[in-house]
């Protein structure tokens, strides 16, 4: 398992997270479970559960030159949202 550092842009705010995960599309679906969109302003709680949902069959695009970065994009409502996933570390220090 590596840790994954998620930068998160939606409605002209910044939210960062980190999950441990075998991969890249393996981190969306951690991500998606660990997420408390309650924290997201302006995020449609009422189309929470689907948006998510749909992020299991994204695939993260890897950004050219450079290594262990990726980026998705996404609609939540009428919005985009931005997400980009790093892979920082091998596991996480206890």
């Amino acid at each position: 398992m590596s840790v994954y550092t998620l930068i998160l842009e939606y409605d002209g705010a910044t939210y960062m997270s980190q999950v441990e995960a075998s991969n890249e599309k393996a981190v969306l679906n951690s991500w998606s479970e660990e997420l408390d969109v309650c924290s997201i302003d302006g995020f449609p709680l009422i189309d929470a559960e689907k948006v998510l949902i749909g992020l299991e069959d994204q695939a993260p695009t890897p950004v050219q030159k450079l290594t262990n970065v990726w980026n998705l994009t996404f609609a939540v409502g009428h919005d985009l949202a931005v997400l980009h996933l790093i892979k920082t570390e091998l596991q996480i220090d206890n």
